[in-house]
């Protein structure tokens, strides 16, 4: 589980709140109206095939950052968010949120 329903529903009110204060990548997938992860993945099969059909050599390189999320630094990315003018309000939910979080997750009735 990546977020629970709780947070779910609370990144989409604060995504609906500053859909117009935000400007994305058009290049971006993730978190956009009308886009998703499918999408990606059809525009890189089909670039893929278009180079390849042209007798192209295609070479792709994965990064797998998992592991990174781990030693990111929340508190860079919330003085981000008040650098792109994010009001007050949203970065002090977002950082009360992220600041006392916590899971638990039960195991043949051991809680974890």
């Amino acid at each position: 589980m990546i977020s629970n329903a709780v947070s779910k529903l609370l990144e989409a009110v604060i995504l609906a709140v500053l859909e117009d204060i935000l400007s994305v990548n058009d290049a971006q997938f993730g978190f956009k109206r009308g886009h998703s992860t499918t999408l990606c993945t059809d525009t890189f099969r089909k670039t893929i095939d278009y180079y390849r059909s042209r007798g192209s050599h295609v070479f792709v390189c994965f990064v797998d950052f998992t592991k990174a999320f781990d030693f990111v630094n929340d508190w860079k990315l919330f003085v981000k968010l008040i650098d792109l003018n994010i009001p007050v309000c949203v970065i002090s939910l977002l950082a009360f949120w992220y600041a006392n979080q916590s899971v638990c997750i039960k195991w043949k009735n051991v809680f974890f």
